[in-house]
Formats: C-alpha cells, sequence, structure tokens
C-alpha cells in the first residue's frame, strides 16, 4: 500500500466573464461557437438536464504506470497507479465511467489520490490539450500574492491600494477605495460592487473590457459597501491583485508566474499566448484560443487578466491544487507560506445565503463534501480544482462552457470520495 508522502497537508458557484482576445488570427481549429449568446445570456452557469453515451470517453495513455514511490514529486510529470494502490475502491471508482455519461460538458477528468494519478479521462482534446480555467484563474492570481508576500515584495496584506497603486489612482478616486487593503481584494470584501451573476451586475465586467485602461476604470468606481463587511464576488478586485503582483515585483504576471510557480511545478510555458482582453471576438480569435495550449489574457495596459484568461492543461492545473494541499510545500522548497495558504483555504468571508460553497478564503471557495473539509477552485461553466486533504485527494474537472452546465462537481460526492472512503 502506498503511503502518503511526508510533508504539512491541511486538513465558482459563480463563473466570470469569459477573457476574450484582440489578437491576430491563429491557424484553424475546432472553434467555440457561440460565446457571444452565452455572455450576452448572462455570464451566468445554467444547469440543463441531459444524457449521452458512455462510449464517447477516452484514456489518456500518455503516462505508463511506474514503481510506486512514496517520496516523488510530480514536477516532471504525474505518476499513475491502480486505484487499488492507493487506497481507492476500483469498484466505486468505476462508477464514474457510467455517471459521466450524464455530463455531455466534461472535457476532463482527473483525479490524484496521494500525488498519482488514478483516474483520468479526456472527451475534448488530450493531456497536452490548453483547458479554459476562467475563474480558476483567481486561485493562480492568489497564489502569486502569497509568493510575493513570501518573498517580501509585499510587506503585509493589510497594505493598501493606495499604498501599492498610487500611480494608477485617478485625482477624483473614492478616497475609500485607496484604504482598501490587498486582504479584503483576496476576500471579496473591498466594497466594489459584485460584477457576476447570479448577485452581481455583469454590464461591469462588459465596460471593464470595454475601457481602454482596466486598472484605472476599476479606481474610477465608487464604492458600494464599506471595506472589510460584506462579501461581494468582483472581477474587479481579483484584476487588481494582478496588478499588485506586477508593480510591487518589478515584473509582468507571467514573467513572476514563471519563475516563481510555473517553473518549480514543472509547467511549461515556453509558448504562451498572450492576447489583450476584449468583450466579443471574432471567429478567428476564438480558433487562436482553441489552438493554444497555455495562455493568459492581458488588459491594454499588459497586466495579465487576474479574474480569467488562464489556460494550462488539465494535468497543470492538478499541480496547483496538489501545492495548496501540501502546504505549499513542493519538493523541498516552501514555495508558498504556510499560514498563507491555511488562510487561504479557510473561511474568511461569507457569500450570500443559498449558494453552491459555505464561505470564501483568498479566492478559493470553502465547502465540505460528504462531510470531509474541502476547498475548490471554480470557474464559469464547469471548471474545478477541488482539494479534500484528509482523504489526500485533488480532481480536476473541465467542461465546455458553452454547454451551460455546471453540475459536474456532483461526480466528486457520487463516486469518488466514496471511492476513497468505503
Amino acid at each position: 500500500m502506498l503511503q502518503a508522502r511526508g510533508g504539512v497537508r491541511w486538513g465558482d458557484r459563480r463563473g466570470c466573464a469569459r477573457p476574450h482576445w484582440r489578437s491576430p488570427a491563429a491557424p484553424t481549429a475546432t472553434p467555440r461557437s457561440g460565446w457571444t449568446r452565452l455572455l450576452v445570456a448572462g455570464l451566468g452557469c445554467v444547469l440543463a438536464a441531459a444524457c449521452t453515451s458512455p462510449d464517447r470517453q477516452e484514456t489518456t495513455a500518455t503516462t505508463q504506470a511506474a514503481p510506486i514511490q512514496w517520496d516523488y514529486w510530480p514536477t516532471a510529470g504525474w505518476r499513475t497507479a491502480p486505484p487499488a494502490e492507493v487506497g481507492m475502491d476500483p469498484k466505486v471508482l468505476a462508477v464514474l465511467d457510467t455517471n459521466v455519461a450524464y455530463h455531455p460538458q466534461l472535457r476532463s477528468l482527473l483525479v490524484v489520490r496521494h500525488g498519482y494519478l488514478v483516474y483520468e479521462r479526456y472527451w475534448n482534446g488530450d493531456a497536452h490539450s490548453g483547458q479554459e480555467a476562467f475563474s480558476v484563474t483567481k486561485s493562480f492570481t492568489a497564489a502569486l500574492v502569497g509568493i510575493a508576500l513570501g518573498d517580501h515584495h509585499l510587506t503585509s496584506l493589510d497594505r493598501t491600494v493606495g499604498e501599492l497603486l498610487a500611480a494608477h489612482l485617478p485625482p477624483k478616486a473614492d478616497p475609500r477605495l485607496a484604504k482598501v487593503t490587498v486582504r479584503q481584494l483576496l476576500t471579496m470584501t473591498s466594497g466594489l460592487a459584485g460584477d457576476t451573476p447570479p448577485d452581481g451586475d455583469p454590464d461591469l465586467t462588459y465596460r471593464l473590457y470595454d475601457s481602454r485602461d482596466w486598472v484605472r476604470h476599476i479606481l474610477e468606481r465608487k464604492l458600494v459597501t464599506r471595506p472589510g463587511t460584506t462579501f461581494a464576488y468582483s472581477n474587479a478586485s481579483s484584476h487588481l491583485l494582478s496588478a499588485i503582483v506586477a508593480d510591487s515585483t518589478g515584473r509582468s504576471t507571467l514573467a513572476f508566474a514563471r519563475a516563481k510557480l510555473f517553473a518549480p511545478l514543472g509547467i511549461h510555458t515556453e509558448h504562451v499566448f498572450q492576447p489583450v482582453g476584449a468583450a466579443f471576438p471574432t471567429p478567428a480569435q476564438e480558433r487562436a484560443s482553441e489552438r493554444a495550449k497555455v495562455a493568459w489574457s492581458t488588459d491594454p495596459q499588459g497586466y495579465h487578466s487576474g479574474f480569467a484568461g488562464l489556460q494550462l492543461p488539465a494535468r497543470d492545473l492538478a499541480k496547483l491544487g496538489y501545492l495548496y494541499l501540501n502546504g505549499g510545500h513542493w519538493d523541498g522548497v516552501q514555495i508558498l507560506p504556510a499560514s498563507y495558504v491555511r488562510a487561504s483555504t479557510q473561511h474568511q468571508s461569507q457569500p450570500p445565503p443559498g449558494g453552491r460553497f459555505d464561505g470564501y478564503g483568498y479566492q478559493w471557495w470553502v465547502t465540505s463534501d460528504h462531510g470531509h473539509p474541502s476547498f475548490v477552485a471554480h470557474g464559469l461553466g464547469g471548471q474545478f480544482i477541488q482539494v479534500i486533504p484528509n482523504l489526500d485527494l485533488v480532481v480536476v474537472i473541465t467542461s465546455d462552457a458553452e454547454n451551460r452546465r455546471d453540475d459536474a462537481q456532483q461526480l466528486v460526492g457520487e463516486a469518488i470520495v466514496p471511492a476513497a472512503t468505503g
């Protein structure tokens, strides 16, 4: 039986607007048609009943099972293991192969236990295909904030917008906005209006895309609540975090991520599609996005989007979850401060009642699954990185957002958790 490798273990119900592009067209690839209609429909995640045949699933063969080692890290690639070798009931896990038929939106589904891939399926592309992360991008942005804090580029999460983005503040900015802290941006309690359904106004995100200077446009807004008091899911807040990372480190958010996050985790970003965000893409721009393995959109000033626009293969998305599962530790290096990871994945602010998740941390949702504490990165249309620390589990789900289904996360409770606890 594989034993969990040593290291520290820590025991969106809304999607955001899709990052759209202004960039030269790429060679033809299968487009995601009709995205404009999806945005106009409200940028929300809408459930619809559907069914398809289970024979549409494909199993990747890009990594062969290797002899089990308890001390490996997946920097060079994930190793596979039979479910029983890592304490998962293969009969229960096999229920996934039946239940995925009821989720035609699925693009990929990965299950990692004790650091080994025990389930990996693709229905659109393969292990090398880029997956649109949508609001999962926010969790990557938050990781970079934590790294900047650990490296002392940021001296405190209580530093203010007025201190860190002084050069961007317009003369008539709301004086309360200058006092908003990094911590309040991280917890969605900045006082900025929500800009994503069902509780926010999506027109705010449209206006952001249409503006010539996203950071200044955000800083020209009036606060609608007192900072630190009220949760409001805000793409604008997350974008300010990206600008803070870039300005405080003296490097673009992507350059800082490459050096401090992507390279240590073995995420290859030598060729990155970096379009400028726009409200409505052309078909050619859609094809360019579809073709990219790695992408991260920017604003007109070159700040990488803090709220959406990141695209990575599913296996690389899993690495972020595994980093947080291990308290920010990776192969002998403390990439993220452990205290920051703990705070990130604990209840820091309270979303409106009736939602999918119980609370919000630092750009991560906090919840439980069948009684097991869990934290989740969630993006529009069914993109998930879910971490269940006391089961040593990381689950990645990516979906075709145009299908307008956001219910595939229920597979975790239907088969994945029972397989690990049965």
